[in-house]
């Protein structure tokens, strides 16, 4: 067992012991079912100092980040956020810190109505878990449904939290894109929009090429995708090398856009959602059935990248 993969496979096959587990294990949230009619899901995440936030950024700045990527799980399943649960670790109790991290916090507790229920605190180096729960009276989209001949989407712009972290501190570059790392903003609405007829969605939080292979894993599928395609903000080839262009739109992380499939007759829904949210949605590729494959320059590109791994080196 080498990677988070080989960890989550390992988990995948327990036991589940009640009939109402509509998806346990291996999306971005799993779906329980309450009664004939409702649907809630359910996701947990933790981040530490470190991977997750560094000791420049405010209270504020990670009351907000936290929350913002629970949410994006949500998002991606086309549901909406409800309900909070917290677990904060912090090496000593500090009203000034507790403040400034809730104000971070509450700005997306009001704009999603998100309540929080419950939790825990203890003494210790600085982490932070969230337990979301949410539902969607509609479809509840999932990683593995898309279908040979679906076209694949993105979502805004990638490779900006990458790029902040490749920017040399204090630089121009660096304040451009930081921004994008720290106030990823989830797509909640897309998610909405897109559940009554996208066949597949996940959000991209480990790097496209890995989030998008685990939608083609779940589907039994391949994709072809256009990297000249992806899309990336109008001052991202002017601060990014292209040494490092793969490495930002493919490996980064932390952009929390989403990706999704949908049947090419859904093409002109998906413009129509883009003018209505006044958010750009690119088609970057197709899905095929099998095979991962990249091209540049109108030419096969081979892809180093795999995307984040907690248990690898980064």
């Amino acid at each position: 067992m080498k990677s988070e993969q080989d960890f989550v496979t390992f988990l995948e096959k327990l036991k589940s012991y009640d009939r109402n587990i509509i998806k346990g294990i291996g999306d971005d949230c799993s779906i329980i079912r309450f009664d004939k009619n409702k649907k809630y899901v359910f996701t947990t995440d933790t981040s530490l100092l470190g991977p997750h936030f560094t000791k420049d950024y405010t209270p504020e700045e990670i009351g907000y980040k936290c929350l913002a990527t629970n949410i994006s799980d949500i998002a991606s399943m086309g549901c909406i956020p409800l309900y909070a649960m917290y677990a904060i670790t912090i090496p000593k109790m500090s009203e000034k810190w507790l403040r400034s991290f809730y104000k971070g916090t509450n700005k997306l507790l009001r704009k999603y109505k998100i309540s929080i229920i419950g939790g825990d605190t203890t003494r210790g180096p600085l982490s932070i878990t969230i337990q979301l729960i949410g539902t969607q009276n509609n479809k509840i989209l999932q990683r593995d449904g898309a279908k040979v001949g679906d076209d694949i989407y993105i979502s805004g712009t990638i490779g900006n939290a990458r790029a902040a972290l490749l920017m040399a501190k204090k630089s121009v570059g660096h304040k451009y894109f930081r921004k994008y790392l720290v106030n990823p903003v989830p797509r909640v609405n897309l998610g909405l929009e897109i559940s009554k007829f996208a066949s597949s969605c996940i959000d991209i939080s480990d790097g496209l090429a890995k989030d998008l292979k685990n939608i083609a894993m779940s589907s039994n599928k391949g994709f072809k995708v256009d990297i000249d395609q992806i899309p990336v903000t109008p001052k991202f080839n002017q601060y990014i090398s292209p040494k490092y262009r793969e490495e930002c739109i493919l490996g980064g992380g932390e952009d929390y856009e989403l990706c999704f499939t949908a049947n090419k007759k859904y093409s002109i829904n998906i413009r129509n959602i883009s003018s209505k949210l006044k958010l750009n949605i690119t088609k970057i590729g197709i899905i095929t059935n099998k095979g991962y494959e990249y091209s540049q320059n109108g030419k096969v590109a081979k892809v180093k990248t795999k995307g984040y791994d907690h248990f690898a080196d980064n």
